[in-house]
């Protein structure tokens, strides 16, 4: 395999539709470990190994209906894996588009199929709003992990809970919407 010895221009959009199919995948890890803090259940886990977004949102639910969790943990938890859902359906639309650029040669279009019908649903996306996409799952996933560990380790004996992020406090460098 031969390379062009000139150096590629950047492409910041590209570079934005790769953060969040990254991010996308560092939620789906975030969720197999928050699966594995809030049950003990191998089989459960197991399966988890090779699943989509989708199935590892509905295995944590299903985790929590078994009950040995504090009601508290339950709801903080279920908060969490509703905004995974939203997050996973927005990472969904801009992973699984073909672009093209808008009407008005100013920004580009997302095109997604639309479900058991000819055509294509169109809307508008930046690379401002894929990068905020990026940085939500960022905060999300340590919402996760702190969820998760006050559930189970942060009660043992010795252990302490993890507190929220406080007000302003970055995640990864970057401060999330509130």
């Amino acid at each position: 395999m031969t390379t062009d010895a000139t150096t590629r221009e950047r492409n910041p959009f590209l570079e934005a539709v790769g953060r969040v199919t990254l991010a996308g995948a560092e939620l789906d890890i975030s969720l197999k470990g928050l699966l594995g803090a809030i049950v003990h259940e191998p089989t459960l886990i197991m399966y988890a190994n090779s699943q989509n977004t989708s199935k590892l949102i509905e295995f944590c639910k299903l985790a929590l209906t078994i009950g040995h969790l504090a009601e508290e943990d339950v709801s903080e938890i279920s908060a969490c894996l509703g905004r995974a859902e939203k997050c996973r359906d927005r990472r969904n639309a801009i992973v699984h588009a073909i672009y093209a650029p808008d009407e008005s040669g100013n920004g580009i279009e997302a095109m997604n199929p639309m479900g058991k019908k000819l055509g294509y649903r169109v809307s508008s996306i930046s690379v401002k709003q894929m990068e905020a996409l990026a940085d939500e799952v960022a905060a999300l996933r340590e919402d996760m992990f702190r969820a998760g560990w006050n559930a189970r380790a942060g009660k043992m004996p010795g252990m302490r809970p993890i507190p929220p992020r406080a007000p302003g406090q970055t995640v990864n460098g970057v401060t999330p919407k509130e």
